[in-house]
């Protein structure tokens, strides 16, 4: 999140000291609670927010200069009478912020953190319009992963569903002064 903040910073820096009306940086986000559950007998239930943020740089001609992605990932737990169990003076952090501690590498093919992946992402989408950022190949892997990258350049290095990043960095893009 203070990496996203920084870079924000820099563009409107940037775009202020001279490139004005050749360079504008945007602010987009997509929050779901999809990822929620209600509490049962046998288990907590989970109020989880993911909140996807992107801060993303464009020239004149609408080409990304820079990108920077992030999320939050907010589970709080309750039980059964509703009463929160989840510790909430706990600092909570965005999976760029816990870095190899979010734990996806035991889940991916690949042997890659979620922070290295969308690293690959941002990568990707520099020098891209968001008309070919949206056009990206993507393929179903299963219903966790409905919109995986299906770009040969992409495949080996991200495996982590796309679209909410689209629609984050589309909504910057609509958002750029």
């Amino acid at each position: 999140m203070k990496k996203l903040l920084v870079f924000t910073l820099i563009a409107v820096l940037l775009a202020g000291c001279g490139a004005a009306g050749s360079v504008k940086t945007g602010l987009g986000h997509t929050i779901s609670i999809g990822s929620s559950k209600d509490a049962t007998a046998d288990a907590e239930g989970l109020a989880q927010v993911d909140t996807v943020m992107a801060a993303v740089t464009f020239d004149k001609a609408g080409k990304i200069l820079g990108v920077k992605i992030d999320t939050a990932q907010v589970r709080v737990n309750f039980d059964q009478n509703g009463k929160i169990s989840t510790d909430k003076n706990k600092e909570l952090k965005t999976k760029v912020e816990l870095g190899a501690d979010y734990g996806m590498i035991k889940q991916s093919g690949i042997g890659r953190e979620w922070y290295e992946q969308i690293a690959e992402l941002e990568k990707w989408m520099v020098g891209k319009t968001v008309d070919q950022v949206n056009a990206m190949k993507v393929v179903q892997k299963d219903d966790a992963h409905p919109a995986v990258p299906d770009e040969a350049d992409l495949k080996s290095k991200v495996t982590i569903s796309v679209q909410d990043y689209q629609a984050a960095v589309t909504e910057a893009f609509e958002n750029a002064k």
